[in-house]
């Protein structure tokens, strides 16, 4: 735990951050990474509840910059905030059938990628083959114990990703507004 009198100082580790101000390079401050987070945003169609968790992502994000090991924490509940939210885009799409039942999968991440592909909410492509099989075996990871220590640059993406797949989810006419908020 931080010293009381050291709570409000970044992370030694983000010293190592800069970023191109005017031609200059300069040391990044908690203000331009609060900028860059600010720009990641899932759309208003998505349920109220999905919305929630993905802002406590964002802060676990923005907190990161205090405690890099918050990075880490801030992965792992971006991806527990995407399944729920394909879970509840697959209750509005498979109504009372069971989506997981379907494409013959265990309930998860990987069955609500996969229900959802085959669907047509999400489309061939839109992600490498890689990255969709990674994020299931990259969720189960931090769900059950993991060493991992993440930084911003592996953290940031993971955010990115989630948020981008929630909103062509959501964006979808055959799930926004079919949702309970």
């Amino acid at each position: 735990m931080k010293a009381l009198a050291e709570i409000f100082n970044p992370d030694a580790r983000q010293a190592a951050l800069v970023t191109l101000d005017v031609g200059r390079w300069r040391a990044m401050e908690v203000r331009d990474y609060h900028k860059l987070l600010d720009a990641v945003r899932v759309t208003d169609t998505a349920p109220e509840a999905v919305l929630e968790q993905f802002e406590v992502a964002r802060d676990l994000m923005l907190y990161g910059w205090f405690v890099y090991e918050f990075y880490t924490v801030a992965s792992h509940h971006a991806y527990t905030c995407l399944e729920f939210g394909l879970r509840e885009a697959c209750k509005v799409l498979a109504g009372e059938g069971n989506p997981c039942k379907e494409v013959k999968m265990a309930r998860g991440l990987g069955c609500y990628l996969t229900y959802l592909k085959r669907k047509g909410i999400i489309p061939d492509g839109r992600y490498d083959k890689a990255i969709e099989m990674a994020m299931p075996m990259l969720r189960n990871d931090h769900a059950h114990g993991s060493n991992t220590l993440l930084n911003y640059a592996l953290a940031m993406p993971t955010l990115e990703i989630v948020a981008d797949l929630l909103n062509v989810v959501f964006g979808s006419e055959k799930v926004s507004g079919h949702c309970q908020t």
